[in-house]
């Protein structure tokens, strides 16, 4: 069966601006905003994907997949954060990703969040064909 999971962003009140100083420690769901936004804790849309190859042949390409995200949604690679790839429960041959998109400021507005989640229900995102997957 296939996954399809999207959680709503939630707003938390940004207390200082992000610099290389800023120890924000997020409690999990929480993650943290992306570099170049104010500090603080935010839900992102979290989205959870079925890749067809096993996760030792992923690991190399995390930085690939988040780019091929970023594009895909519209948002900076910074707003992609990788949090999870284990083996499928159905298949160890395939991996199953948990990625956060992160708002860049206080929240994500409702057209953004409807765009995003349109182009993954609707297998919008291009990954690399070297990559098979689905939601």
């Amino acid at each position: 069966m296939v996954s399809k999971r999207f959680a709503l962003n939630i707003v938390f009140k940004f207390l200082r601006k992000r610099t290389s100083g800023c120890t924000d420690n997020c409690s999990d769901p929480m993650t943290t905003t992306p570099i170049g936004s104010p500090c603080g804790c935010v839900l992102p849309i979290c989205v959870i994907v079925d890749l067809d190859v096993a996760p030792y042949l992923l690991f190399m390409r995390i930085a690939e997949l988040e780019v091929e995200v970023a594009a895909g949604t519209f948002l900076k690679q910074s707003q992609v954060k990788i949090m999870a790839a284990i083996p499928s429960i159905q298949d160890d041959q395939k991996t199953r990703v948990t990625i956060y998109l992160v708002p860049l400021r206080e929240q994500f507005d409702g057209y953004t969040a409807s765009l995003i989640s349109d182009r993954f229900w609707n297998n919008k995102i291009q990954i690399n064909s070297s990559i098979p997957w689905r939601l």
